[in-house]
């Protein structure tokens, strides 16, 4: 992808890195905000189901119920709208770290309808460890590498897709599918510069852009083969106060 640069007598330039995590994080939201209007309202008819029969039977007992079951549905609605909006304000917490467990245990549950039509078993593990990344930036990275695991994985009936964290001076995240696996021009890259991508919303940004964030905070990403049979990427970034 490049831009005018009047600069340079209308010839064309890379754009700025900012500007491509930007455009990135922002189609990121446009290929969420499908899935998650859909889990939300998935909540709310299970919210208005046990609201109707709690109107046909409002003894005691089915009141305890119910209540209960309404109000864990809407703190799931509230929590899942909650984590979308943060992903796509601006950015706010340059200084903060970040827990990469949480947030890719976030990133699946973003997925969890597409992850379920497709078939694809997925499952976040590992420790509880502090980064010294931004939040909102190791989000952006998770999901891209969650995406592109869900369309190495399209139809296959057995998808697997795994995310395990290991804490230490150095926090290490591995991202594991059992799809078709790296292509060797992919995996021996050294640039990962963007590229079209083949999936309806894609950009082809997400590896490039990845690595940048990354990079930014003393971090790296490697791609390799997976345990799975298919692809793994390997993100390290440093311990918060490392």
């Amino acid at each position: 992808m490049s831009v005018a640069d009047p600069a340079s007598g209308g010839q064309t330039a890379a754009p700025p890195a900012d500007w491509l995590a930007l455009v990135n994080r922002h189609a990121l939201a446009v290929r969420l905000i499908a899935t998650t209007v859909h889990d939300v309202n998935n909540i709310l008819q299970v919210v208005s189901g046990a609201a109707e029969v709690l109107a046909l039977d409002p003894s005691p007992a089915a009141v305890a119920k119910r209540t209960t079951s309404i109000v864990g549905q809407s703190a799931a609605a509230t929590t899942v709208l909650a984590a979308l909006t943060g992903f796509v304000r601006a950015e706010t917490d340059a200084r903060d770290g970040a827990r990469p467990l949480a947030l890719a245990t976030q990133a699946l549950a973003f997925r969890q309808h597409a992850l379920r039509k497709g078939r694809i078993t997925s499952g976040a593990t590992g420790d509880d460890a502090m980064c010294g990344m931004p939040r909102q930036r190791l989000q952006q990275v998770l999901l891209n590498l969650v995406l592109n695991a869900e369309h190495a994985l399209a139809g296959r009936l057995d998808g697997e897709l795994r995310i395990v964290v290991t804490g230490g001076d150095v926090v290490v995240v591995t991202v594991d599918d059992n799809g078709p696996g790296w292509g060797d021009a992919t995996a021996s890259s050294d640039a990962w510069p963007p590229r079209p991508g083949t999936s309806p919303g894609a950009l082809g940004l997400g590896l490039s852009v990845s690595r940048d964030l990354l990079a930014r905070v003393g971090g790296t990403l490697a791609c390799e083969p997976s345990p799975l049979g298919g692809a793994r990427v390997t993100l390290r970034v440093p311990a918060l106060g490392g």
